[in-house]
């Protein structure tokens, strides 16, 4: 469920538009993060949501797509991970995403994001810190989160009633994520 705590308030200067993170809108859709809006509307030359999401928890997401606000297309996601590391499943893969990395996820492609234990051993010999920070970027207004149970793409947004439902990110022990591919030179890596 869905909590706001407060709206983004900001100010202009020289036809510019300056938000920090204490004027920032906050959201809690979930118990594994809470998102910090920079900007979430179309306004003073920007259009879309731009925010930063920090995982502090091993929670995982459930598995979702993004729709548009009038319902009638899927919208991309980008997410850029700035610190630490976060688990990602995009279309059924399951991945490590490492600092510095952007996820670019097609318009009505299924994913799901899990954070990780603050200590954890990551793939390239690096510990996970005590959070996870994703800076988040739709082009669009999106409607929130549309659960679905299934990896596979989804065509149209009718198609989401039959594939409605809850498929969260299991918890992994420190063995799985060492199995897990990542991401290094524009390529997957193994261990």
């Amino acid at each position: 469920m869905t909590h706001a705590t407060h709206s983004i308030g900001g100010m202009e200067i020289q036809s510019s538009y300056f938000v920090d993170e204490e004027a920032a809108g906050r959201e809690e859709p979930f118990e594994a993060f809470t998102m910090t809006y920079f900007s979430d509307h179309s306004g003073i030359g920007f259009s879309g949501q731009f925010g930063v999401n920090r995982f502090c928890k091993s929670d995982g997401l459930m598995r979702h797509v993004h729709l548009s606000v009038d319902g009638k297309r899927f919208v991309r996601e980008r997410i850029l991970i700035l610190e630490s590391a976060i688990l990602l499943d995009v279309g059924g893969e399951r991945i490590v995403i490492l600092p510095n990395t952007l996820c670019d996820i097609g318009p009505g492609v299924p994913h799901m994001w899990r954070g990780l234990p603050a200590g954890m051993l990551l793939p390239n010999g690096s510990r996970h810190a005590r959070e996870s920070i994703m800076v988040f970027f739709y082009q669009e207004e999106v409607q929130g989160f549309e659960r679905v149970n299934a990896p596979e793409i989804i065509e149209t947004p009718e198609d989401l009633k039959s594939r409605f439902g809850d498929m969260q990110f299991p918890a992994v022990s420190q063995a799985e994520v060492l199995e897990l591919p990542f991401i290094r030179n524009g390529k997957l890596q193994f261990v």
